[in-house]
């Protein structure tokens, strides 16, 4: 009979502990769903509490629960252009954030409470700043992009970026977990207990909230038109349709947008031709645009995506020039591959920029040089895939006019990136891409989302230019002045501004990322010297 209640008891505990998991994934889920970003101010906490009740032990297989769940209703919309993405995705993100719980885990049970507490939020911020700058990066679920849902709550990410906002949630939660552990263990409330979960709430919202009432823009401005091709990447953009076609309806679009309209921006790989990049000057494309231009839009560039390659004859390279070089046999050239974007104007020499951060799996295999049989696992989305060149750092498009910076799809997702285009004297920004991988999911709503940061933490207007949408003009506050739909061939016609300011995490970076990596190693340190103190005392 005890063994039987025993069993039980075992069985209802099991149960309940994997209900708080599943629930701690749906709270940090629901920021990505689009509902709200709040519920990730409380994610952890139902975490936490089954990492109290089960004192330290067999912990780790209800957050590779939490975290797997937490992946999938997030991010399953990979799957649709390439399973391996999501399933890579997941057990990535399990892996790295499961080592951070495994570390807070042990020292918990071994630690005070305080030392502990700073080791898990310092080795989770550390971490998520590693998963943004490593080899292996897939940042799309770092808790501080969650608050894109709700923008003006964040408006101070000007000074911290989004890791800021993965502290400011983890603190909220820890506090908000002290409390009620401390309300459930005595039985009763105090209204004195929750002063501090209930501050650390208050305090950065309102703060927030009176940045984004008070914010003045700049009154400088300019016309802009952002084009949707709305080509269907799998049906028509790789083979449905002919680059003749594709480049048609372009010109179209071009000369159909206003005449007042400064830069006319298309998406990324909006052509994907053999264009070489020593040729584009006498290419037929270029001269198309610039006819184009000259029947009455000689005030404005073009700016949009293409496929480009650079040659490096064998006769001079005998071995392979650049690590991400390739040939063909037969041919007496090695050559790079890149994912562009192009400014073309009428009397005016092209300006060009190659896109820098790659999508992992797809442009870019980690550590392809010392990995190269991974090179055959890249996702072909059509075009060009596997391992592409990039350029070392970003550069701008210069008009007499403007200074403007465009960041080529998953550059968006990138904070200390973006802001490296205004370092160098961006006053408007654009983001080119092509979401129609995914079709009608939530991946290409969250990338928007991801625009708003941004522009909060670069006080930079964006034009967003998508090939199936959502194209958008976005402004320094970060708000979504205008908007095109999903899966329809339009163009969006606006103002942006032109700004010279510059906030602090343009000009310092990501401090958060960087503080946090330096306390939690002095944390370790000191956890191992406590622990030699007491070498035989276990808190």
């Amino acid at each position: 009979m005890r063994l039987k209640v025993k069993i039980s008891d075992r069985l209802s505990a099991t149960l309940t502990d994997m209900g708080l998991s599943l629930l701690s994934a749906l709270l940090l889920a629901s920021a990505w769903f689009g509902f709200s970003s709040l519920p990730l101010l409380v994610g952890f906490v139902p975490l936490l509490f089954v990492q109290q009740r089960r004192a330290g032990k067999r912990f780790m297989p209800f957050v590779t629960v939490a975290f797997v769940a937490f992946n999938l209703m997030t991010v399953s919309w990979v799957a649709h252009s390439a399973l391996i993405g999501t399933v890579a995705a997941t057990l990535t993100y399990c892996i790295l954030f499961g080592a951070v719980m495994a570390i807070y885990n042990a020292v918990w049970k071994r630690a005070l409470k305080p030392l502990a507490y700073t080791i898990l939020v310092t080795c989770w911020t550390a971490a998520e700043r590693l998963y943004l700058n490593g080899e292996i990066s897939f940042p799309w679920l770092n808790i501080g992009g969650g608050f894109a849902t709700n923008h003006s709550l964040v408006q101070w990410y000007e000074y911290t970026g989004t890791l800021g906002g993965t502290l400011w949630a983890w603190i909220v939660n820890l506090t908000i977990f002290e409390t009620l552990s401390w309300t459930i263990k005595n039985r009763r409330f105090s209204l004195k207990r929750w002063i501090a979960p209930l501050l650390w709430i208050a305090v950065p919202i309102s703060v927030s909230l009176f940045i984004y009432n008070k914010y003045e823009e700049s009154e400088r401005r300019m016309t802009v038109t952002v084009l949707q091709p709305n080509v269907d990447p799998y049906g028509e953009k790789f083979g449905g349709l002919s680059q003749r076609e594709q480049l048609e309806r372009l010109l179209r679009m071009v000369e159909n947008a206003p005449s007042e309209s400064r830069f006319i921006i298309a998406p990324e790989t909006a052509l994907d031709n053999n264009f070489w990049v020593d040729r584009l000057e006498e290419s037929k494309m270029t001269e198309a645009f610039r006819e184009t231009l000259r029947r009455g839009h000689q005030n404005s560039a073009v700016i949009l995506g293409l496929t480009t390659y650079k040659a490096y004859p064998k006769m001079l390279y005998p071995t392979p020039p650049t690590n991400t070089s390739r040939t063909l046999p037969n041919r007496d050239y090695w050559w790079d591959a890149y994912n562009s974007a192009v400014c073309i104007e009428d009397g005016a020499p092209i300006e060009i920029y190659h896109k820098s951060k790659l999508v992992i799996g797809v442009e870019m295999i980690p550590y392809h040089e010392y990995l190269t049989f991974l090179n055959k696992l890249s996702v072909n989305l059509g075009g060009i895939s596997g391992v592409l060149a990039t350029q070392p750092e970003s550069s701008l498009f210069e008009t007499p006019e403007a200074k403007v910076g465009c960041a080529i799809c998953y550059e968006s997702v990138y904070g200390e990136y973006f802001a490296s285009f205004v370092r160098k004297g961006a006053q408007t920004m654009f983001v080119i891409t092509n979401d129609g991988w995914w079709d009608d999911t939530m991946g290409y709503r969250q990338h928007l989302r991801f625009s708003k940061l941004r522009a909060i933490e670069t006080r930079r207007s964006i034009a967003r230019s998508a090939n199936t949408g959502i194209s958008a003009l976005i402004n320094e506050r970060g708000d979504i002045v205008s908007a095109t739909e999903w899966d329809e061939e339009t163009s969006l016609s606006g103002e942006v501004t032109l700004s010279d300011k510059t906030t602090l995490f343009v000009e310092y970076g990501d401090i958060v990322g960087r503080a946090s990596t330096g306390v939690f190693a002095l944390s370790i340190l000191y956890f191992f010297a406590y622990r030699r103190r007491k070498k035989d005392y276990i808190v």
